[in-house]
Order: C-alpha cells, then structure tokens, then sequence
C-alpha cells in the first residue's frame, strides 16, 4: 500500500538527513531488490513528474519519468550518502530532461516556430481568462531553452533558493542569478509578442 506520506514539501527542497528506512532502501535497490525500488519509486514518483513536465512538457513527460527511474537504479550504487537524496535525484532529474530535450532539438524548433508564427494570431483579445492567461505563458514557455524553464520552474514553482538551484545544476552560485535574470528577461519578451503587457 501506498504511504499517505508526502516526502516532499510543496514549496522546496527538503535537506534532511537520511533516516534508517530511506538508506535501507536505497541498499537495497543498488543490490536490485525489486521491493526497496518500489518504496523509492513510491517516495519520490509525484515529484519527479512535477519536475519533468515543467521542463518537458506533458507530450513527453512519461517517457522520461520512464528514463529517469531506469537512469536511477541503474546509478543508485553511486550514491555516496554525502548529500541529501532528493538534491541527488532532483539533480538526475533535471538532466535526463534536459538530455531529452537535446536530442529532440528539431521538435523544440517546430514549437518554437509555431509560437512565433501562428500563435499570436490564435490568442483571444480578452485574455482575463484564466485558462487563456496559462495558454499564453506555456507558448511563452516554449521560447525558452529547457536550461531556462528549468531554472524558473526551480525558482518560482520550487521555491528553491540560489544555493539549492546552484547545487542541483552544478555551477557557481554566482551564476543562477545571472542566468535568471536572463530567463526571465526572455520570457518578459515573448510574452509582450504575444501581446501581454509585462
């Protein structure tokens, strides 16, 4: 039966340390117990979903969840217990979406074109709709690269501070700042062509 238990916060990324079932389990998923990978796979499956579609998109989120937890098993050997889980796996997450995205550069450019061409044509001019106002901000979304989405998903879905951003993605703290600035300069601009006000 699945725990009613939500491992993580809504709003952030939890820094904790590790109790005893959570690194038995992770034991025993490096050794292939089918039982400690179903326990992990129920802790942390909602979240990485969230994580995914918000960088990939529903199209494509099941596919790389899929990806994700075969990624996963077959690396959960190295982890070391030198850090949280959830950063560990956050982190994994992140990349395989990003991968995925790489690899379907052709694709990100139909939608991209598409945004650019065909949808500003298609948005009512009464955009109080709050279903219209989300249809906006998704095409708006698609400008962005998934470096860029990843970071603002990171920082104004997660609620993740530039410390925690900087862990999961490998670079300077320094740097989250300059490349949100950044993303969100770019995400202003495509939403004024889409006729937004910002």
């Amino acid at each position: 039966m699945t725990s009613n238990k939500q491992p993580f916060p809504s709003n952030k990324l939890p820094d904790r340390p590790f109790d005893a079932e959570l690194a038995e389990w992770i034991r025993g998923a490096a050794l292939g117990d089918q039982e400690s990978q179903k326990k992990i796979y129920q802790r942390i499956a909602a979240q990485i979903v969230r994580i995914v579609r918000r960088i990939v998109g529903q199209d494509h989120v099941d596919d790389v969840v899929q990806d994700f937890f075969v990624t996963l098993f077959a690396k959960i050997s190295q982890f070391r217990f030198e850090s949280s889980f959830e950063t560990w796996v956050h982190r994994m997450a992140v990349n395989q979406s990003l991968q995925h995205l790489r690899k379907a550069s052709r694709e990100q450019e139909r939608i991209r074109q598409y945004a650019g061409d065909a949808a500003v044509q298609s948005i009512p001019k009464d955009e109080s709709s709050s279903r219209e106002d989300a249809e906006v901000l998704e095409i708006a979304m698609n400008h962005l690269s998934g470096d860029q989405r990843a970071l603002l998903h990171m920082k104004e879905v997660e609620g993740f501070g530039y410390q925690q951003i900087a862990e999961v993605l490998g670079v300077p703290e320094g740097t989250v700042g300059s490349r949100l600035n950044k993303a969100r300069s770019e995400l202003r601009s495509a939403l004024t062509h889409l006729g937004w006000e910002v």
